[in-house]
């Protein structure tokens, strides 16, 4: 891909030449217009001036002397004639020798200025009708007036014009081409500087942001949305470092569990009791669902979680969420209310029953005990509310993030608050969102709809 600049530096040169061009070739046209025009109008005057002093004398055409010899011709350069719209031997002549090219006859109204040659030679010529003075018996009504000049000065002039034209265009554009260089270079200068302070960007120094007060209008949403995008970079990085720690605290309790079950066996072998290794067991499996937990996490985040469409039976998999937490339930003193629309449809039974196991655990876990947790569910969709006396508003902007607990410290063992970021990813997996909303009576609801 080319640079930037000389994508503008390109169509700016390009542009500018042609400019260049078209006002010196308007110019030249202008300039050639305006000398004919001229010219035109002094062969005229003297066409008239001659016309003025043509007479009738003893039958004979002849010019009035006094008058004729006000008109400038010069001999062997200039030419006149008169002419009859019949043809035939010109009436009088300026040179008989001369060889005059095609012209055409003249109007009956206006006077007719036109180009051809002079002995060869490029020449300007104008025809005019007129009749002379004491032509009585009406015998020269059909004469015309031909005066020509030759053109070589005039071409002479023009092609000066064109070749200075041509010279000073030539050095314009060269003079622009070097111009707009500079110019576009100068204009890129606070891009080469945006540029350089981005590559000083360190992955410890995500919270410093770009400077976009000093940026040109052009380039300040390029500097907000780069911004925008390193304080979503350091927020990601945040959440990261803070699962990397919250994975290895909540890995690290089982883990010294069974090492101090293993150390305790090794210490006084006569303890190993079938009770104690249905507690090595119990942990072992506590481990094992959290690390499954997070493999199914980590699957769903990265779309590598196969999805497949099939019918789901949502009244089934809500009963079966439910009876899975009955016990827990039943031990705090939990009630259900399930409005189940079981009209069919497809999709993931599998994600979905993940959903509702994590939606419905959740519930049931955190639910003050006595309280009751609302469900409603329909094709694509469902609902948990269930009271969260405990929450606050900023704590549902972090509900969803993983490992997250209110209780800061993660002194529980029950849960490892991935439940509802697994709710989140296996949404998101399935083409749907998830979202939390705290009542001003404390209710806590969670929607997942396709």
């Amino acid at each position: 891909m080319t640079s930037i600049r000389r994508r503008l530096s390109l169509p700016l040169g390009i542009a500018i030449a042609l400019l260049f061009l078209f006002a010196g070739a308007g110019v030249t046209i202008s300039m050639r217009h305006a000398l004919h025009s001229r010219l035109d109008d002094s062969l005229d005057a003297r066409a008239r001036t001659l016309a003025a002093a043509a007479e009738i004398d003893d039958d004979e055409f002849e010019f009035d002397s006094s008058v004729k010899d006000l008109v400038d011709f010069r001999k062997g350069r200039d030419y006149y004639a008169v002419r009859r719209l019949s043809g035939g031997t010109p009436v009088e002549t300026s040179d008989a020798a001369a060889e005059i090219g095609t012209l055409p006859s003249p109007g009956e109204d206006a006077p007719l200025s036109v180009d051809s040659t002079l002995d060869g030679k490029p020449a300007r010529f104008h025809l005019l009708r007129f009749t002379p003075k004491d032509d009585d018996e009406r015998r020269f009504r059909d004469l015309y007036l031909v005066i020509g000049t030759p053109t070589a000065d005039l071409d002479a002039q023009l092609g000066l014009l064109r070749a200075i034209m041509l010279g000073a265009g030539a050095l314009a554009i060269l003079a622009t081409v070097v111009i707009v260089g500079y110019a576009v270079r100068g204009g890129l200068k606070p891009l080469a500087a945006l540029t350089d302070e981005l590559a000083t960007l360190q992955p410890d120094q995500l919270g410093r942001r770009l400077e976009t007060s000093r940026l040109p209008t052009e380039l300040k949403p390029v500097g907000h949305s780069l911004n925008e995008w390193l304080q979503r970079l350091e927020a990601s990085f945040e959440r990261e470092r803070r699962f990397s720690s919250h994975a290895a605290h909540e890995l690290r309790t089982p883990l010294a569990e069974l090492r101090a079950m293993a150390e305790l066996g090794a210490m006084f072998p006569d303890e190993a009791t079938p009770e104690r290794f249905h507690e090595v067991l119990a942990v072992s499996d506590e481990l094992s669902s959290l690390l499954e937990r997070l493999s199914l996490l980590s699957r769903t985040e990265a779309g590598r979680q196969p999805v497949s469409n099939e019918p789901v039976d949502l009244r089934a998999a809500v009963d079966l969420a439910v009876e899975r937490v009955s016990r827990q339930a039943e031990e705090r003193g939990i009630r259900f209310t399930a409005a189940v629309d079981g009209a069919p449809f497809t999709s993931d039974p599998v994600l979905w029953a993940t959903i509702l196991q994590n939606l419905i655990g959740n519930a049931a876990a955190h639910s003050p005990v006595g309280s009751g947790v609302e469900i409603t569910a329909g094709p694509g969709n469902v609902t948990v509310s269930n009271p969260a006396p405990d929450l606050t508003q900023a704590d549902v902007d972090l509900l969803f993030e993983r490992f997250w607990r209110k209780d800061a410290a993660h002194s529980g063992t029950e849960h490892s608050g991935l439940g509802l970021s697994i709710v989140q990813a296996t949404a998101k997996a399935l083409g749907g969102e998830c979202s939390a909303e705290l009542s001003a009576g404390g209710v806590l609801t969670i929607s997942v709809s396709m």
